[in-house]
């Protein structure tokens, strides 16, 4: 059997005026799994599982991640998403400063029923320039003074009952030549 690798295919007459390239890799994770953790307020979690990586052709190619991500928490609140690469808070994908507002890529608001949960999800194109492995994660926080329980995949109220479903969250990672 026959096969043709190519870093991109470019039409003879050229990319239209003001376009670029295309995705040349697609990187997926899918977190199945349950996840849970006790956080303080205005606090990023711990790793939650739910990262990806992807080592980029050329230093001049970005990254598009795109995340969905299933969350519920032990008390209603607000509660948001935010990007790392490696162990690094990728500021540029959160909303602006303000005051003593907290910042995140995506936020929602947690009902305090035990069975309800929130499907918070983004899109961020991301810069890396460089050509080394990029290891992208989702981190959850929420915004208030105290601690609480964090659940990523599940309901709070988790008993082995029909209407107390599961989820699937996924990150997902594809370069795009410029």
């Amino acid at each position: 059997m026959s096969q043709l690798k190519v870093n991109s295919i470019v039409p003879v007459g050229g990319l239209p005026s003001g376009s670029n390239g295309g995705i040349i890799q697609v990187k997926q994770t899918v977190k199945k799994d349950v996840f849970s953790t006790s956080i303080s307020g205005n606090t990023n979690s711990g790793d939650t599982g739910l990262n990806v990586s992807i080592t980029p052709s050329s230093n001049s190619n970005k990254i598009l991640i795109s995340a969905q991500v299933v969350l519920s928490m032990s008390d209603q609140d607000t509660m948001g998403l935010n990007l790392f690469n490696g162990s690094s808070l990728i500021t540029d994908a959160q909303g602006d400063a303000d005051g003593n507002r907290g910042r995140a890529a995506v936020v929602g608001l947690s009902e305090s029923s035990g069975g309800m949960s929130q499907v918070l999800s983004f899109n961020y194109l991301h810069s890396p320039s460089s050509t080394s492995e990029q290891t992208y994660g989702i981190r959850i926080i929420y915004f208030s003074g105290s601690s609480l329980t964090m659940y990523m995949n599940r309901v709070q109220s988790d008993d082995n009952a029909s209407f107390r479903p599961r989820g699937a969250s996924f990150i997902t990672a594809m370069e795009v030549t410029v």
